[in-house]
């Protein structure tokens, strides 16, 4: 394995955990990363993906690339209770 490689896989890694911290930070739902063989391992790259989630929004906030969403822009604006709703309505019908 050479160094790209490990670039390669520490950079995936790092999207993977900043889209989980992501999802916490908008829906309360968390990894259950207990469950792994392997926990203090995952949760040192959760911690590392909130990081750099939290600078990534620091970023985008003082930059003049990013702004606040406007109504005309056509992206989907679900909101918290919409989101529980449909993992309501999906955990339902997995059921049958």
């Amino acid at each position: 394995m050479n160094l790209q490689s490990l670039v390669h896989i520490g950079v995936d890694l790092t999207l993977v955990a900043m889209i989980l911290a992501a999802l916490r930070q908008n829906t309360g739902y968390v990894f259950a990363f207990e469950q792994t063989g392997m926990s203090h391992y995952v949760h040192k790259i959760m911690s590392w993906g909130e990081w750099c989630y939290a600078k990534f929004v620091n970023h985008a906030v003082r930059s003049q690339y990013f702004r606040k969403q406007l109504p005309g822009d056509g992206f989907t604006t679900m909101s918290l209770k919409e989101i529980e709703e449909l993992g309501r309505y999906n955990s339902k019908s997995n059921r049958h």
